[in-house]
């Protein structure tokens, strides 16, 4: 029989296995418009029936024999044709795809996911689907088996419907930066909720020294204040997780962190709360600092910018103010030669000794932008030294052994030791 392209695939399926009007449609999800896989799998039944009907009319015994064999695949929409034709009920097999749960799970499954996305504070989400493996193998036999090309899988229906049905409720689908994703499980009805982390870009001082920037613990307890334990100020009015500190580069514990202050995005996981005003939090991050750490937070941001913050190194620009010992006497000349020629010099660097436990010992180049210093004694100067970012400023003063040239000691032919180190300016140029 040639009923045509739709028609014929669609009976020569069910002559094979039962399909509920969802799991039909959706083999011919990609033709036509503006129709439910639910209304597309009706139609394409209704029209299978009424063709095997006009066959039947015109006395083929083929199609007599087809409509009574395929009936119970079909679905009570043959029903009343059955019975005028057979004077009989045909008995309706479940759909051999979803076992004729799909119905009901699209509609059960938004009441259980609106309730978390509230409990959240989400309005934008998307929807994720987990599909027991032997649905999702059932489907892609039958689509291989009958060279079905038109079709959807059970995963995009069900992530569709679900989602239409939960923007009725006042939520946005976001499929760029949502705010949480909604798990569902077929055919098991499970919901669950993976929030996405709240991103706020700012900036960050240390005002004091023996800071660290991420939180160092020990058995004793924190061997150092740190710039992740003022940030878990943020935690209670977010009702969040936990916090992670990205920022652009890091400085020493030793070292402040003054001037402009450095570039940071702070990441909560999970937060309850998202739409807290900029400067509550900032006033709670502040208190959390102690005085020793300062935030500025400026916008809220979005996972990618994680790339900007952790960029290579070496696409920033630091200025750093150091306090520098020499060991012997120096002249004003000995510090207009350091001035001349460190002046847009290559440094070349081996990973310093005092790293070299936790870091590879690779060699890197950064380049000493502008050298400005002030002689405050025979053997005491301050710096103000601008240089490409990753350039280890302690080893440009002290040499490291020879590990990094050149360097104020071999310069200047005698030792010399960074004793004080401030980062007054960074300054992130990369894409």
């Amino acid at each position: 029989m040639d009923l045509g392209y739709i028609t014929g695939k669609a009976l020569a399926v069910m002559r094979e296995v039962p399909l509920c009007d969802r799991c039909l449609g959706r083999l011919f999800a990609r033709l036509g418009y503006g129709w439910t896989n639910k209304e597309r799998g009706e139609a394409i039944k209704r029209l299978v029936i009424m063709e095997l009907h006009r066959l039947a009319r015109e006395d083929s015994e083929e199609a007599m024999k087809v409509l009574k064999d395929t009936a119970q695949n079909i679905g009570p929409l043959v029903e009343h044709l059955y019975n005028e034709l057979f004077g009989s009920k045909p008995e309706y097999k479940e759909c051999y795809i979803c076992g004729g749960l799909l119905d009901r799970f699209i509609e059960e499954v938004p009441p259980k996911a609106i309730p978390l996305l509230k409990s959240f504070d989400v309005r934008r989400f998307i929807v994720g689907v987990r599909i027991d493996e032997r649905v999702r193998r059932t489907e892609e036999s039958i689509k291989l088996g009958h060279m079905l090309a038109y079709g959807e899988s059970i995963k995009a229906e069900i992530r569709r419907e679900i989602g239409k049905r939960i923007q009725l409720h006042g939520f946005a689908a976001d499929f760029t930066d949502p705010e949480a994703t909604v798990l569902v499980s077929f055919p098991s009805g499970e919901v669950d909720i993976q929030v996405s982390s709240l991103f706020i870009k700012g900036r960050y001082w240390k005002k004091g020294r023996m800071i660290s920037q991420a939180y160092w613990p020990s058995p004793e307890g924190p061997r150092y204040f740190s710039v992740e334990e003022a940030s878990w100020g943020l935690l209670k009015p977010l009702g969040g997780e936990r916090v992670i500190v990205h920022a652009a580069g890091r400085e020493d514990v030793d070292a402040r962190m003054l001037g402009s202050g450095r570039p940071v995005l702070i990441e909560v996981k999970a937060p309850r709360r998202r739409r807290v005003e900029l400067k509550a939090l900032e006033n709670e991050a502040n208190a959390a600092g102690r005085g020793l750490v300062e935030f500025r937070l400026e916008s809220f941001g979005r996972r990618r910018d994680i790339r900007y913050y952790k960029g290579d190194a070496a696409g920033s620009v630091k200025v750093y103010k150091a306090l520098i010992a020499v060991e012997e006497s120096i002249t004003p000349d000995d510090v207009e030669m350091l001035e001349r020629e460190l002046h847009g010099r290559l440094i070349s660097q081996w990973t310093p000794r005092r790293v070299l436990h936790r870091r590879a010992n690779v060699l890197r180049r950064r380049r000493v932008l502008g050298l400005s210093c002030i002689q405050h004694s025979n053997n005491i100067i301050e710096c103000l030294i601008k240089a490409e970012g990753g350039l280890y400023i302690k080893e440009l003063v002290s040499g490291d052994e020879g590990r990094t040239t050149p360097s104020f000691t071999e310069l200047l032919s005698r030792r010399a030791e960074c004793v004080e180190l401030d980062v007054v300016g960074v300054e992130v140029i990369h894409e």
